[in-house]
């Protein structure tokens, strides 16, 4: 096992939950039907979720992970509440800055976010921010704002899919057990619940022709990729007139990078590899909702189906070049 990590190292693991030790967390179902559903949330994986201690990095040695990029479990809040919690997160971190990055938790207010974000590129050097999605959302409305300040500091833009609010676990419970709910909302609601339709709002209000090096990272893809001839149609049948300058396809090359959260098997890999450039690739192993990942890229090594080159940009050179490679351009501008 010790020798599998070792020859692995370094796995950069871009997305990496927590939760604020603050944040309340009941074992009952809430009242409030906007509520993230954390009940569902285990003990010993909440447990998880608020140590970014010792624990963490020993579980980290065992997933072959030499870092991990933290974002804090998606929910809905205020400004006031993102820099408490950003604060805080800032503060762990420093026990450990060589095993761990954090990205900003931004509010749904674009001039918010913008704010947010600056603070804490400049002040604490996170590499980026996560913006949460949900039914109804809305990132193509008032957000030139952050869309401005993460060109400005060159630095990307994770999206996150909210966790299931209360009111949404009626689609899920049926007549199920609590036991199978459980699974059902916290993996398949993030993980294959995700729409292409933010991405396409997105493009097609001519968002990136007017930020062109904007970087956004689709935190849970899905079945993005495996969607995209069936995008490029839907897009064929819009007169020319009313699309971006931009072909979808420049900004699916140049602007967007994809996580191997949902990759579940060799397949699904190959997939996603086929339908996005390599360097448009991040590790990611949804630690600790999920301590899978090091198989699945032991696999892909073995497998042949990437050079030796190609495997180190999903497994670290990618997410290194994402996240730090402006550093210097970032410490000018501040």
């Amino acid at each position: 096992m010790t020798t599998t990590a070792v020859s692995l190292s370094p796995l950069i693991a871009s997305l990496e939950s927590y939760i604020h030790p603050a944040l309340p967390v009941s074992t009952m179902l809430s009242s409030d039907a906007a509520a993230p559903a954390l009940h569902l949330i285990s003990s010993p994986m909440l447990s998880k979720l608020r140590n970014l201690g010792p624990a963490r990095v020993k579980d980290m040695r065992g997933l072959g992970h030499s870092k991990q990029i933290l974002s804090h479990l998606p929910i809905t809040t205020n400004a006031a509440t993102c820099t408490k919690f950003n604060d805080a997160l800032y503060a762990s971190i420093q026990l450990k800055p060589e095993k761990l990055a954090a990205l900003a938790m931004l509010p749904a207010n674009g001039k918010d976010a913008a704010r947010e974000l600056r603070r804490c590129v400049t002040k604490m050097k996170f590499v980026g921010g996560v913006v949460s999605i949900g039914p109804g959302t809305s990132l193509h409305e008032g957000f030139d704002e952050l869309w401005d300040m993460a060109e400005k500091y060159r630095v990307p833009i994770a999206v996150r899919n909210l966790w299931p609010t209360e009111g949404e676990l009626s689609s899920y419970q049926v007549d199920l057990t609590s036991t199978a709910v459980a699974p059902l909302a916290t993996h398949m609601h993030t993980s294959h619940n995700h729409s292409p339709l933010p991405l396409l709002y997105l493009y097609l209000s001519s968002v990136f022709d007017r930020h062109p090096n904007l970087r956004l990272v689709f935190s849970h893809p899905g079945l993005l990729p495996s969607l995209l001839p069936r995008l490029e149609t839907i897009l064929a049948n819009i007169p020319e007139a009313d699309l971006p300058k931009r072909p979808y396809l420049d900004v699916w090359q140049h602007n967007i990078y994809l996580t191997t959260v949902d990759v579940l098997d060799i397949s699904t890999m190959r997939t996603l590899l086929e339908q996005i450039p390599i360097d448009r690739v991040l590790y990611a192993s949804n630690y600790p909702l999920e301590e899978r990942g090091k198989e699945m890229m032991e696999e892909l090594k073995d497998s042949g189906f990437l050079t030796s080159e190609e495997w180190d940009r999903v497994a670290w050179k990618n997410a290194e070049f994402l996240f730090w490679s402006n550093n210097a351009a970032r410490k000018k501008e501040v």
